[in-house]
């Protein structure tokens, strides 16, 4: 009787459990729970004999059950499941400074492979389902939805005092893939509709790329502009100041770079208006910034080239370079000779005190004394002993290794 027992229970736990793997998780625990229900009603009926129905009797029931309930939501659920191309996890963190919503995906899974985070800031009227008070304030669980062109992320979770955590799904929209073959694209994956969601890439980014003439880029092209941020503010803001790239890796490349409209508007306020994108992302590596070309203006340098500008950033001539030469009396210096002493370590500690012991050395002289490796403290010994030795002198006795 013991085996036959140990058999009908095991029996009715497989009628249930193994059909749960294709169900989605909230559905699974209901399952889960009839299905003990199920076999406890089996266990009172076949072990202790408390009921008039035989085990057989009970083990029909149960089984009907089990089938009836899977009937039910099997289907349903293997639907949605199916639908769902992505899952992982969620973050929130409410900004009051500007009032958006930094949203983090974390550690998600797409068609079984693992992918790392990806965050950025939405406003939270973006997130339909959800109040900006429950975002900011709120305390308690929370569903919400955030709609892209290419699908719908799904969330579920908890928020406390501007903070949140959660799980999301994600559900290509089957339309999306056919208007991106309309426009002449291939049809994408739900794996790329989920990454062409993720970074914002829909309609109105292909739409933008074709008006302004570039040549129309693979779906991979669009997920990689995406992920390094060439999204459409960014496409917009280049081609309204004249940037119509023709390729998006150029429009990639710019963004890699820093080079953004603001950059570009910035230096065409201090004076560079007509820059091809090459030199721009050049004076962007080098650290020309448009303030960095203010400050060379305000000590007269204004009418320079950008090779000029790039030359003096590369070599370090800064807006406090330039003023401690001038507070030791050299103003109006060419950019060969700005160049020339910053190449050669004339410091303005140094300029200012060989000008005290010598209120006429030129800056070919600072140079020359620094070249010779003649130091203020040695100058200044020297001094010591013969105030009235003269530069040269003081050159060649450095260069002699005299000692004072």
């Amino acid at each position: 009787m013991g085996g036959t027992d140990n058999t009908e229970k095991n029996e009715a736990a497989w009628l249930v459990q193994p059909r749960f793997s294709s169900v989605s998780p909230s559905v699974r625990s209901v399952c889960q729970s009839f299905s003990i229900v199920v076999q406890t009603f089996v266990n009172i009926g076949v072990s202790k004999q408390q009921t008039s129905l035989s085990s057989q009797t009970l083990m029909s029931i149960s089984k009907i059950a089990a089938l009836i309930l899977i009937s039910v939501f099997a289907p349903v659920t293997s639907t949605v499941d199916a639908q769902a191309v992505a899952r992982g996890y969620w973050q929130t963190r409410f900004d009051d400074n500007d009032d958006r919503v930094q949203l983090t995906f974390e550690d998600y899974d797409i068609h079984g492979r693992r992918s790392g985070m990806t965050n950025f800031g939405v406003a939270p009227s973006q997130l339909q389902g959800v109040s900006r008070s429950q975002l900011a304030d709120g305390d308690g669980p929370v569903r919400f939805s955030l709609v892209r062109d290419a699908g719908t992320f799904n969330f579920e979770g908890q928020v406390y005092h501007g903070r949140g955590t959660g799980s999301f799904t994600f559900s290509p929209d089957p339309r999306f893939a056919q208007q991106m073959v309309s426009r002449g694209y291939s049809r994408p994956s739900g794996e790329e509709q989920f990454l062409l969601a993720l970074h914002d890439m829909g309609y109105a980014v292909v739409d933008e790329l074709k008006s302004q003439g570039y040549y129309r880029p693979s779906i991979d092209d669009l997920i990689t502009m995406g992920m390094h941020g060439a999204r459409l503010d960014f496409v917009r803001g280049i081609g309204s100041l004249g940037y119509h790239l023709k390729d998006v890796d150029d429009l990639v490349e710019m963004r890699d770079h820093g080079v953004t409209p603001d950059f570009i508007t910035g230096l065409r306020a201090a004076g560079y208006g007509k820059l091809t994108a090459e030199q721009l992302v050049e004076l962007r590596d080098h650290g020309v910034t448009p303030k960095y070309i203010s400050d060379l203006a305000s000590f007269g340098y204004n009418k320079l080239t950008s090779d000029e500008t790039r030359e003096l950033r590369d070599h370090g001539v800064t807006a406090d370079y330039i003023r401690g030469l001038a507070r030791a009396g050299y103003t109006r210096l060419s950019t060969d000779d700005l160049l020339t002493a910053r190449d050669h370590g004339v410091t303005s500690d140094f300029a200012e005190g060989f000008k005290r012991m010598y209120p006429k050395v030129s800056l070919d002289d600072l140079v020359r004394l620094r070249d010779h490796g003649v130091t203020l403290s040695f100058a200044e010994r020297v001094r010591g002993y013969d105030s009235g030795v003269t530069i040269d002198e003081l050159v060649r006795r450095r260069d002699r290794g005299d000692r004072f």
